[in-house]
């Protein structure tokens, strides 16, 4: 059971208000709320309209000229900016860096990299997460190399406010990481976006389809929690049966085959825009 405490008494600064920053804050809100925890949260952006939002949520909000008030006063610094721009962003907050924890969740770039960024400050945890953090459904990868085993629970503590979190020993797993959990829901809407078009096809009105579709997914997810998915699978199939027949039809189609094609061109991507950001 994840630890909320670590955050009692703690500042959290987000250098960027974009929608993954929005999730965890939001996360963090609601641990704060169910576990009634002293808990200041901060953001600087410059989209006037969003420093409105997140003050109306109870949230710190200032300019990004206005960030080193945040960072100075922070426990830990959250940089969610695109990692294109990061090497900007990283020299103007990197004189205020001084015992913060910084925790990274851009794409791509390493912690070699963002510490050079940085000035060579190293008390850096690199995080990979994904969209379904914003519903508290979140999955994400950690790394750290070389901090105290309390910063790395209090980054952990707040990537849990908004979902599940894997830590790994090599940096070069966060690809594989990137693979079956950071770009995974796309994969799991390409599906639904097709099993739906197919039912409407099919005759079905496109909300019913849209519904079944759905509740099907969000089923098939809570059963594979605590059992093992090809366990399941054979229990669903009955030999002979209407299931057989798609799956039959799915492995003629090399269909997963495809799957783990696609992982690896995503983590290979993942490898080439890492070197990119290095340069």
């Amino acid at each position: 059971m994840t630890d909320f405490s670590v955050l009692n008494g703690k500042t959290v600064a987000f250098i960027g208000g974009g929608n993954m920053a929005g999730a965890i804050i939001d996360g963090l809100l609601k641990a704060k709320h169910e576990h009634q925890l002293d808990l200041n949260l901060s953001v600087s952006d410059s989209d006037a309209d969003k420093q409105t939002a997140f003050t109306n949520k109870g949230v710190t909000a200032v300019s990004p000229e206005a960030a080193d008030g945040i960072i100075k006063a922070a426990d830990v610094v959250v940089l969610a900016v695109k990692p294109q721009i990061m090497r900007e962003v990283a020299a103007s907050i990197a004189p205020h860096l001084d015992r913060q924890l910084v925790l990274s969740i851009a794409a791509g770039l390493s912690v070699a990299t963002l510490s050079q960024m940085l000035g060579g400050y190293r008390h850096i945890v690199r995080c990979m997460p994904n969209l379904p953090a914003s519903k508290g459904f979140g999955a994400s990868g950690l790394f750290a190399d070389g901090i105290a085993q309390a910063d790395c629970q209090l980054a952990e503590a707040v990537m849990q406010a908004s979902g599940i979190v894997s830590w790994v020993k090599d940096e070069a797993l966060l690809h594989a990481v990137t693979a079956v959990a950071g770009s995974a829901p796309a994969y799991f809407f390409y599906v639904l976006e097709n099993m739906i078009a197919k039912a409407v096809q099919m005759g079905l009105e496109p909300a019913d389809a849209h519904a079944l579709a759905v509740q099907s997914l969000r089923g098939a997810g809570v059963l594979a929690v605590d059992n093992d998915p090809a366990t399941l699978r054979e229990q669903v199939t009955s030999k002979g049966g209407t299931t057989a027949a798609a799956l039959d039809s799915l492995y003629a189609d090399e269909v997963g085959q495809a799957f783990a094609k696609a992982m690896q061109a995503c983590s290979d991507r993942s490898v080439e825009l890492g070197q990119v950001l290095s340069q």
